[in-house]
């Protein structure tokens, strides 16, 4: 069998999994949420320290490698802005396409590198979250804050949320861990990296619960424009800004992975929070999630 779709396949099928235990109702509704939030904000962080706490950045093109990232989520936003005056959409529904195409599954992508590439994909995903969650927070903030339709936003209370994310916070530690040559006793590191590896399961599982297929209704056509932006362009955007600086291989890959992510599901909470189109928000992640199965094969086939 091929090796992309040997490496794929238990990814998706977990998540399968997941829609398939929430169609089940073997747990109650409810329950899902709370999955969700452990997964996210109590097992991940353990699994990006432990990645980056035991990380060999020494072979990594860092500076090359986190710029090409950086630059690719900016052009992005860049990508969506200059559409803007094309869609002839209400200002808070324009928000939740800004979201769609600028934010991405940051988890699911870190499964797929360690399926792909094991330690080395999971510490190049892992470095890349740690530099965009506060890019991508703050650009949708940004753009919610001008076209939503909520109140006026506590910056200072929105970069103190950032900063003290679990993941920041998580992979921060791991850096100083890292960097500084800092021992940590054996039990300790054990016990961090059995955490972490209870994240993955749990976040593909709620990734698949979280697929709502009532909620790809909502404006179809446009749900149809903003999937293709993010599935079909985000990959080429990565991948050639990776290109002209140089990056090579593995990590390379992992720029095109970056770029062809689906939605996250954080989107559909900000939009609620501050008055973007939280239903239209709610479709997107759905369509881009099941999408992706066939996208990011096609992407690894063609450039990968």
């Amino acid at each position: 069998m091929n090796p992309i779709i040997s490496a794929l396949v238990p990814v998706f099928g977990v998540i399968f999994v997941g829609w398939l235990l929430r169609r089940s109702n073997l747990l109650p509704d409810d329950s899902w949420g709370p999955i969700s939030r452990l997964a996210y904000l109590g097992l991940s962080p353990a699994l990006l320290f432990s990645s980056i706490s035991h990380a060999d950045l020494s072979d990594i093109q860092l500076g090359s490698f986190m710029g090409a990232a950086m630059l690719g989520f900016l052009g992005m936003a860049a990508i969506t802005l200059a559409i803007k005056p094309l869609l002839k959409i209400p200002d808070p529904t324009y928000t939740s396409v800004f979201q769609a195409t600028c934010r991405w599954n940051g988890l699911l992508i870190l499964a797929l590198g360690i399926a792909l590439f094991g330690e080395e994909g999971e510490i190049l995903v892992a470095l890349i979250m740690v530099a965009s969650i506060p890019l991508v927070n703050m650009e949708c903030v940004a753009a919610l804050s001008i076209w939503g339709d909520g109140a006026a936003p506590n910056w200072r209370s929105i970069i103190y949320r950032i900063l003290t994310n679990p993941l920041i916070l998580g992979s921060a530690a791991g850096g100083i861990v890292n960097l500084g040559g800092i021992p940590l006793p054996g039990m300790l590191t054990d016990t961090v990296d059995l955490i972490g590896q209870a994240a993955l399961p749990l976040i593909l599982l709620a990734v698949g619960a979280g697929l709502n297929f009532t909620a790809m209704k909502a404006r179809p056509r446009l749900l149809g424009l903003s999937v293709f932006i993010k599935l079909m362009i985000g990959p080429l955007v990565f991948y050639g800004i990776g290109r002209l600086l140089g990056i090579e291989g593995v990590p390379l890959t992992i720029l095109l992975l970056t770029g062809a992510s689906p939605g996250a599901a954080s989107a559909y909470v900000l939009a609620k929070q501050m008055g973007g189109d939280a239903p239209y928000s709610a479709g997107d992640i759905t369509a881009s999630a099941l999408f992706c199965f066939v996208t990011i094969p096609f992407w690894l086939w063609l450039l990968g």
